[in-house]
C-alpha cells in the first residue's frame, strides 16, 4: 500500500492508478469511512446513498465539477435528505447563463423582501392600529415581537424540506400562506385575530429568508458568492426602509383609519406577484434532492412514485450549533441586528417628539435612511468579501478557508456600526433643531451600512462553511437572530423610555463590540474548531478550494499540458 498523503494518515490509499489527492485530480475510486468504521473501496458512479465517499475526502477537481462542500460537514447515511451520488457533467456553477443567474437573484431578493416588509410596515402604524383595536401601543408592539419569533422559528421546518424536495417546492408551498395571512391581518377585528394571522403571515414569508441563501449558494462559486449575496440582501433589506414610508402614506391618507389594513392588501398582492414569478420564471437550483433517491428506491420496491411525502425533523438544523463557528457567527448576527431594532422600533417615539415631527408619512420617510445604508453596505460587503477570498486563495496557493471571508467585516464590525450607534444616541438626546435631525439621519444611514458589511458577509461565510446544508445553517442563524430581535423589539421601547436614548444606544454599541470580538475569535480559531469536529466525527480533511481562480486554472492547465508533453 502506498504512503498516505499528508493530512490523511491512517486512511488507506486508493487503488494504484488513481491520481493522488494532493494533485487535485478527480479520483476514480476512494476509501470511504463507513458509520461503523469499516473502510471500503467504492465505485462512485454506482455508489448508493450512505456509501459515498465522505464529503470531507473530495478533491479539488470534484469540488470544481460537483459543487463545493462545506468544511466540517460529514454526511449522515441515515439522513433521508441525501440524494444518491450522481454523475455530474461540466461545472455545476455554469448550469445557468449570467442573465439567468441575475434573474434568479432578482426573484429571490424580491421574495425575501416580503418578510421584513411585513414587519417594518407595522412600525409607523402602531398608534393607529392600537386605536383601531382598542389596545395600547405597547401591546401592538408585542405582536411585532411575535411576528419576528415566527419568522425566526419557521425556517427550521422549511429548510429540511428545501433540501429534500428542492428550493422551488418550498417557495411554492409557503408563499400562498403569506397571502392568506396578509388577508387575515387586513380583516382582523380583534387583537387575538391579529396575532393568529400575523403568525400565519410570518410562517409563509419566512421560508425565503433561509432557502434564498441556499439558492444563491447553488449557482455561484465562493469567489463570486459574496457579491451575489450582497445583491440579494441589498434588495431584500430595502423592504424595511420602503415599508414604513408606504405604510405611513397609507395611514396618513386612507380615510377612517383603514390605512394599515390597505397595507396588508398590498402585501397580499406583492406575495401573489412573487408566487407568479417563482412558478413561471424560477428554475430549481439545488445540486441534488433527496426526493430523487426516494423515487428510485420506491421504483425498485414496486411502490407508487407519483406523490411522495416524507416527514422530516424540524429540529435537525438546531444541531448545527454544535459547530462552534456556526454558534459564534449566529450570536454575532443576533447582536449586531439588535442595534438596528434599538434604533428603528422607538423611532416614532424618539425622533418624532425630539424634532417636532407629527406627520406619520414624514416619519415613514425617515426609515429610508437605514435602507439606503443597507443597500450600499450590502453591495460593498459583497465585493470586499469576494476580494478577500481571492486574495487568500492566492496567498494559500489555492487553499480555501471560509474564515478568510470574515476579514472583510473588521472595519464595519469594529468601527462603523458601534461608533455610529453610540453617536446616534448622543445626538438625539442632546442635539435639537434641524442640524441634529440631519446628523441623526446620516448616522442612521451609516449604521445601516455598517450592519450590512457584517450580516451579508456572515451569512455568506455560513454558506461557504456548510454548502450542502446551506438552507439549514441559515435557518438556525435566522432563528437565533430573529428571536433576539423579537426580544429587542419588546424591551427597547420601554427601556428607552426608562433610561433615555443615549444609554440605550450605548448598550447596543457594547453588544456590537462584543460581536466584533467573536468575529475576530472565529477568524483566528475557526479552522481549528472545524478540524476538531472532523476528528470527533472520525474523518480527516484537507482544506480545498471549491473553485480555482481563472488565472490559476489557466496556469494549472499549462502545467498539465507540459507534463503530458
Amino acid at each position: 500500500m502506498q504512503e498516505a498523503p499528508k493530512g490523511f494518515e491512517g486512511l488507506p490509499v486508493v487503488a494504484e492508478g488513481s491520481r493522488g489527492l494532493q494533485g487535485g485530480a478527480a479520483l476514480d475510486e476512494a476509501a470511504t469511512r463507513l458509520p461503523d468504521g469499516e473502510l471500503e473501496d467504492i465505485d462512485l458512479e454506482k455508489a448508493p446513498a450512505g456509501k459515498r465517499r465522505s464529503t470531507d475526502e473530495r478533491t479539488l477537481a470534484e469540488l470544481q465539477e460537483g459543487g463545493a462542500v462545506g468544511a466540517g460537514e460529514v454526511e449522515d447515511p441515515q439522513d433521508p435528505t441525501l440524494a444518491h451520488a450522481q454523475e455530474r457533467k461540466g461545472d455545476i456553477y455554469d448550469r445557468f447563463s449570467k442573465g439567468k443567474k441575475y434573474t434568479i437573484v432578482g426573484i429571490v431578493a424580491y421574495s425575501a423582501l416580503l418578510a421584513p416588509f411585513a414587519s417594518s410596515s407595522f412600525l409607523p402604524s402602531i398608534p393607529t392600529i392600537a386605536n383601531d383595536l382598542h389596545c395600547s401601543g405597547a401591546v401592538v408592539n408585542y405582536t411585532v415581537a411575535i411576528y419576528l419569533v415566527t419568522i425566526g422559528i419557521a425556517p427550521l421546518a422549511w429548510a429540511p424540506y428545501a433540501r429534500f424536495y428542492g428550493r422551488k417546492f418550498v417557495y411554492v408551498a409557503s408563499l400562498p400562506l403569506f397571502c392568506i395571512g396578509s388577508l387575515g391581518v387586513a380583516l382582523s377585528g380583534s387583537l387575538v385575530g391579529l396575532i393568529i394571522t400575523r403568525i400565519l403571515q410570518g410562517i409563509g414569508a419566512s421560508s425565503v429568508l433561509s432557502v434564498g441563501a441556499g439558492s444563491i449558494g447553488d449557482i455561484y462559486r465562493p469567489t463570486e458568492r459574496g457579491r451575489a449575496m450582497g445583491l440579494m440582501y441589498g434588495g431584500a433589506l430595502f423592504g424595511p426602509a420602503l415599508a414604513p414610508l408606504v405604510a405611513g402614506l397609507l395611514t396618513q391618507y386612507v380615510p377612517n383609519g383603514y390605512g394599515w389594513r390597505a397595507m396588508q392588501w398590498l402585501l397580499c398582492a406583492m406575495g401573489g406577484l412573487a408566487f407568479a414569478f417563482i412558478v413561471f420564471f424560477l428554475p430549481e437550483t439545488a445540486h441534488s434532492r433527496g426526493i430523487i433517491a426516494e423515487k428510485e428506491r420506491r421504483k425498485r420496491e414496486g411502490r407508487q412514485t407519483r406523490f411522495i411525502w416524507v416527514w422530516l425533523d424540524p429540529i435537525k438544523p438546531v444541531w448545527l450549533l454544535r459547530y462552534r463557528n456556526v454558534l459564534t457567527i449566529s450570536i454575532v448576527s443576533s447582536m449586531v441586528l439588535e442595534t438596528t431594532y434599538a434604533i428603528l422600533v422607538p423611532l416614532t417615539y424618539t425622533i418624532g417628539p425630539r424634532y417636532n415631527i407629527t406627520s406619520v408619512s414624514i416619519l415613514g420617510t425617515l426609515y429610508l435612511a437605514p435602507g439606503v445604508g443597507n443597500m450600499i453596505g450590502s453591495r460593498v460587503a459583497g465585493v470586499q468579501s469576494d476580494r478577500a477570498v481571492k486574495h487568500s486563495l492566492k496567498i494559500r496557493n489555492g487553499v480555501f478557508r471560509p474564515e478568510d471571508r470574515l476579514r472583510a467585516t473588521i472595519f464595519g464590525a469594529g468601527v462603523v456600526l458601534p461608533v455610529t450607534v453610540l453617536a446616534y444616541g448622543l445626538v438625539v438626546q442632546f442635539w435639537t433643531g434641524p442640524g441634529g435631525l440631519a446628523v441623526a439621519l446620516i448616522l442612521i444611514a451609516a449604521s445601516g451600512f455598517g450592519l450590512m458589511t457584517i450580516l451579508a458577509i456572515c451569512n455568506t461565510y455560513l454558506v461557504d462553511a456548510m454548502q450542502t446544508r446551506s438552507t439549514e445553517v441559515i435557518a438556525i442563524n435566522n432563528c437565533l437572530r430573529y428571536i433576539a430581535c423579537a426580544a429587542s423589539s419588546a424591551y427597547c421601547l420601554p427601556l428607552t423610555d426608562a433610561i433615555g436614548v443615549a444609554p440605550m444606544n450605548a448598550i447596543s454599541a457594547v453588544l456590537a463590540w462584543i460581536g466584533f470580538g467573536l468575529i475576530m475569535w472565529t477568524i483566528r480559531d475557526g479552522s481549528k474548531w472545524r478540524e476538531k469536529e472532523e476528528r470527533k466525527e472520525g474523518v480527516k480533511m484537507m482544506e480545498l478550494s471549491p473553485q480555482a481562480l481563472p488565472e490559476e486554472k489557466e496556469e494549472k492547465g499549462k502545467e498539465e499540458e507540459a507534463e503530458k508533453a
